[in-house]
């Protein structure tokens, strides 16, 4: 998580375990790729708490800047595209299928585009109050850009599930939406960091939703 190397540490083992749990529940392609999220999360989180390390005991730069930016490729790139694509590959209403090739669509110009920014600019992070702050050294234009991508990150990851014919999937979204009002309610400035902190509970919904799947086939 956002607060501590430990509690990152501590969220990547419970997520590692509940992606296990996720994947053994798993049965076709399209639901291994779903039940994939609760391990990208660990992932996720590993990397975060490897960088609280490097802040705290001054590691050389190249170890700090690696953590960094591997946890925002995965907080920033990874999740538009892979929500949305997870979502419809689950799909089975081809007219539910055209729409939500849309958002896949939006979910990989946000990837490109923020791919872009992470090669092209610098990010400082700032450990503050508990939390990392990732400071961007942006002009600017890019500036504004990265309010575009924000909200149309916001589509590709929170409106995708609510398209979907499958009923426990739109609980995704209303997780995804309530962790994100959370996130800006409570801990404006660290958002990035922040909306990890929900990470356990949305591999909890993922679980719940392939055990509905599984029965269902």
């Amino acid at each position: 998580m956002c607060f501590s190397a430990g509690a990152s540490f501590g969220a990547s083992a419970v997520l590692g375990i509940l992606g296990s749990v996720s994947l053994a529940k798993a049965r076709t392609p399209p639901q291994r790729l779903f039940a994939s999220i609760p391990l990208v999360f660990a992932i996720q989180q590993l990397a975060e708490g490897m960088l609280w390390l490097s802040l705290r005991e001054h590691h050389p730069i190249g170890g700090q800047t690696f953590f960094t930016y591997t946890f925002l490729v995965f907080a920033m790139m990874i999740w538009p595209l892979l929500i949305p694509l997870a979502v419809r590959l689950l799909e089975t209403d081809s007219r539910r299928k055209k729409i939500m090739d849309v958002f896949v669509v939006i979910g990989a110009i946000v990837f490109l585009g923020i791919g872009f920014i992470l090669c092209a600019y610098h990010v400082r992070p700032v450990a503050n109050h508990h939390h990392i702050h990732y400071a961007f050294d942006l002009p600017p234009l890019i500036k504004r850009s990265i309010v575009v991508f924000s909200i149309l990150y916001f589509i590709a990851t929170i409106v995708t599930p609510f398209l979907s014919s499958i009923s426990r999937l739109k609980w995704l979204g209303v997780s995804f939406l309530i962790s994100y009002i959370a996130a800006e309610a409570f801990f404006n400035g660290f958002v990035i960091s922040v909306w990890c902190f929900f990470a356990a509970w949305l591999s909890i919904v993922v679980i719940w939703i392939l055990s509905s799947l599984r029965r269902n086939n």
